[in-house]
Formats: C-alpha cells, structure tokens, sequence
C-alpha cells in the first residue's frame, strides 16, 4: 500500500511539472489558437454555407485540425526537442491546404499561424520550407481548378503576404531572443554585483561586531540606522531595536539621578550635537553599572556634506571602579567553571540512575558527585558573591516620579506609533527600596503597554494605595490583548505570545519574566489581567516605605 501510494504521489508530482512546464503552455496556445479559429469559422459555414461540408477535402482538413491538437495536448513536449514540436505546425499547414482545396478560398490565409509559429521559434531555412509546402499546395489547387488571371493574383498575394508576415515575425522574434539574453546577463551581473554587494556588508557586520567599543549610525528621527553588538550589549537593546529609549537607563552619576530622555546620547546625536569623551552611567538588565564614555562625530561622506553622526559608547569601569573590574572577572570565572561542572554532575546523575552500574562503580561515582557538589559549593562562595555592598536596595523614593521619567521618555515613541499616553500620577508612592532596578521595572511594563497598543490606542498610567497599605503602579493599555491560554505563561523565559508572533511585533519574551524577579526581590507582586482584542492591565505592587522600615 505505501509502495502503491508513493508511485501516485510520485505520478501527481510528474503530473504538475508537464502542466506547468511553460514550453508545453506555448505549444498548446499556438496550436489552441488554431484549432479554436478553424471550428468558429467552420460553425459559421454550417450556418451560412453547410454544402461546403459535402467536399471531402474540406472535412478532412476540419478533422485533421483537431486531430493534431488533441494529440498536441496529449504528448509530453518536454521530453522532445524542437524539430518534433515541428511536426504540428507542418501538419496544421496541410490540414489548411485541405480547407482551401475544399472550396473555401479565404480559409488559405489560417497559414498565417504555423507561419507566424515557425518563424517565431525556427531559423530561416524552416521558414523557407513551410513557405515552399504552402507554395505547393496552392499551386495544385491551381492546377486541379485551372489557371485564371483572378486565382494567379490571388495566389501571388496571399504569398507575398504570408512571406511578409514571416519575416517581420522572425526579426522580432530574434530581437526578443537577443533581448532577453542582453537582459539574463544584465541580471547575472546583477546577481553577482548584488552578491558582492551582500558579502561586503556581512564583512563589515562581522568587523564592526568584533568591536569592544559600541558604534551605531543615529538617523535624525532616533532610529538606530546601523549599530553592533557592542552597542546593544551597552545598552541592553534587542538585537531588532532600532529605536530610543533603551532599555538600560542613563545616569549622570553612579546611583546619581537619571538622565532626562532628551538629553541621553542618542537623543543628543540624533539633534546633531557633537560631543567627545562625555562620561555617563548606565544601569543594565543584569543590575550592573556601567561607566561610559559616549562620543558623536559625523560621518563624512565627501563633497563637503556629512552622511549623518556616529554614536561611539566604550565601557571604562574597569579604569574608573577597578572593584568593578574585578567582579566583571569573578562573574566570567565563575561562569566558565560552572559551565562544565554542570555537564560533569548531569552525567553522573545519570549514570547513577542506571540499574547496570556495579556497587564500586557507584560507590565511585558517588565520590565524583560529593567531590562536584563541594566544587560548586565553593565557587557560589569564592567567586559569586560580589565584593561591593547593595547599597542601591535601601533607597527613599518616589514610584510616581520614576513613572514620569519614564513616560517622559517613552513620550516620542508613542506620539510616532499614534498612541495617547494618559496620565494620573497625583498620589505620592513612597518606596524605600532599588530604585534603579524598579526603573527597569517600569520601562518594561510602559514600554509593552506601547509597543502592544499600536496605533490609536490609550495607554493609562494610574497611581493607587490598596488596603493592605502597599503602594501600587497600574498601567493599562487597548491594544491586542492576551488570550486565556497564553496568559498562564507570559512569564516564562522567552515566552511570546501566538498573536504577537502573528503579528510580526518585535520581542524576546524576556522582559516580564526579569521584571517579575525584580518586583518579587523588593517584597512585591506583579498582577497581569488581559481580555484578548481588549487590552491589557498590569499592577505593580510593593510594600509602601513604612511597611518596609517596620519589617
């Protein structure tokens, strides 16, 4: 049965190659045209004359018509050359012949399409014999109806303009064919120019992204035209984000205030400013800071006239906190040993659960695993723990002002996408806890309820204070929703929803589930309700700075 089912699949798949083989479309239209020509001329003989039926020659050349087309859709073309395709035109111009010869005089100029055929698709010389075949058959019909100055006329004209057509197709047709091979090697070179263009700028993307320092070309609307890794590692973009703000925030000092969104480096370079060497401090996704010395400098594009600025960022805490240097190390240390020591404790794991494992083996691999586990103890003690104090968990502060910093930055985005950003920030949230890392906290949830309410949504920014005496952020947008199914995970890594994916809305699932640990970390709790088609609410909750000192 399989066998029998693979030969009719293999049998429907040969069947769509020979109907969409375009050599085979051409023959047929060719001879299609003929066919469907002769029968409506001959309709309008059964109507007008249907004594011309009773010649045999007439009949016979009606039925030889449809004979070689019915056979022309019949025969595999693909598999034969061209002097076979021949055939039809040939046998189309005797089946004619036996038209005219049946009495029906004007049925001679039919020829004009194996002619037009022919020469469309052979050399001269074949054209000169469908020409002489054509020539033959009137001249003995000539001499089988006698010889009249009328019938002699008509005989030259008809070949004149048979002659005519023909080489008037044949030129076209070779200036086509010349045509379209100047154009297949205009499009090779094309091809190939378009190739090198792409390896070029693949080695460029290679070079620029082997760069320590973060370079990226800003456009004057803020968008990121051409950036590197580098950059969007600073700056804790996703790899297809292209616009500000980002998502690692800046500050004019180490656990200083935040910059306002107009005066952060991108905003700066894309007003044109130039700037050299300016220190900053951005505070990432992974709750490091990171000094910056940022640099604009515009990119000459000769004439006299620039092709717009150059953002440069280079990471210099290991020169200004040589403590943070240290811990950039301890944490890369830690994270090549642990690497390994993983892949060793797994494979003991499961060698142990093997039923076949002798008792000394396992008694081996036993001391393997103590010996792992020991290790591992050792490097959460030795190298994971960061040798300077949190000082950033223990601050005073207000969740409604990191709200407005952050709607002020989120501001021209949702004035480009045509979102209304509303605003209700009159009650004072005082927290004592990270301020920098609820910032990022805030700039997630605002820029999802953006991103997510597309063009000609509402975005709403509310403060309130539950009963239970925490203070609490809610944000609410009209934008796509969430489903029923999806909501159960939207917290896990990576995790997009089906509606999101659908519609090409850029992300990497990674920003609720961080933000989540970051809120659970200060004592608090991140709440998602969502209708799909209906949008979004979140609520951020924390304990208010007096429940937090009476803990």
């Amino acid at each position: 049965m399989q066998k029998g089912a693979g030969s009719a699949s293999a049998h429907a798949s040969s069947s769509v190659r020979y109907f969409g083989d375009s050599r085979c479309r051409s023959i047929w239209q060719w001879q299609l045209i003929l066919a469907s020509t002769a029968v409506m001329i001959a309709a309008g003989i059964a109507v007008l004359s249907p004594t011309m039926f009773g010649s045999w020659s007439f009949s016979a050349g009606l039925l030889l018509i449809i004979i070689v087309t019915v056979i022309s859709l019949a025969i595999p073309w693909q598999r034969l050359g061209a002097s076979a395709v021949a055939v039809l035109p040939v046998l189309d111009t005797i089946a004619i012949g036996l038209l005219d010869a049946g009495g029906a005089p004007p049925l001679s100029f039919l020829w004009v399409f194996p002619v037009a055929w022919v020469a469309s698709y052979y050399s001269e010389s074949a054209l000169v014999g469908l020409l002489g075949l054509i020539g033959t058959s009137t001249m003995l019909r000539l001499f089988l109806v006698g010889v009249t100055p009328e019938e002699a006329i008509n005989v030259v004209v008809l070949l004149i303009t048979l002659t005519f057509v023909g080489v008037i197709m044949q030129v076209g047709a070779s200036r086509t064919r010349a045509n379209k091979r100047l154009l297949q090697k205009q499009s090779t070179r094309i091809a190939h120019a378009l190739r090198r263009v792409t390896e070029q700028k693949a080695r460029n993307r290679r070079l620029i992204d082997s760069l320590d320092v973060g370079i990226a070309r800003v456009h004057d609307n803020g968008l990121l035209e051409v950036s590197n890794r580098a950059f969007h590692r600073l700056l804790a973009l996703d790899e297809n984000a292209g616009f500000h703000p980002t998502r690692a925030v800046e500050y004019r000092s180490r656990r200083g205030s935040p910059i306002p969104w107009n005066e952060t480096s991108i905003a700066r370079a894309t007003r044109g400013e130039l700037f050299v060497d300016e220190l900053v401090w951005l505070f990432g996704l992974d709750g490091q800071w990171r000094a910056v010395k940022s640099s604009v400098r515009v990119i000459e594009s000769g004439g006299g006239t620039n092709d717009g600025v150059l953002l440069i960022l280079e990471d210099v805490t290991s020169k200004i906190d040589p403590q943070a240097g240290r811990d950039e190390t301890r944490r890369t240390i830690s994270h090549e040993l642990r690497n390994p020591l993983t892949a060793i404790l797994g494979h003991v794991d499961l060698l142990l659960e093997r039923d076949d494992v002798s008792d000394s083996a396992r008694r081996q691999l036993e001391v393997v695993e103590r010996a792992g586990a020991r290790m591992e103890r050792l490097i959460d003690e030795g190298l994971g723990t960061a040798s300077v104090a949190y000082d950033d968990a223990d601050l005073e502060f207000d969740l409604a002002d990191i709200a407005r910093a952050s709607l002020e930055g989120f501001a021209p985005m949702a004035e480009a996408e045509g979102v209304t950003l509303k605003v209700y920030l009159d009650e004072v949230l005082p927290l004592c806890a990270d301020a920098f890392r609820l910032r990022q906290v805030v700039d997630n949830l605002i820029g999802n309820a953006v991103k997510y309410a597309q063009r000609g949504g509402t975005v709403t920014v509310r403060s309130l204070h539950p009963d239970d005496g925490d203070v609490a952020l809610v944000i609410t947008d009209t934008g796509i929703g969430i489903s029923e199914e999806d909501l159960p995970h939207i917290f896990e890594a990576e995790f997009r929803t089906q509606l999101a994916r659908e519609r090409g809305i850029p992300g990497t699932g990674l920003g609720l589930g961080i933000s989540r640990r970051i809120v659970i970390d200060q004592g608090g709790r991140l709440n998602i309700t969502s209708e799909l088609g209906q949008g979004t609410e979140v609520t951020l909750a924390l304990p208010s700075r007096l429940e937090r000192r009476s803990v």
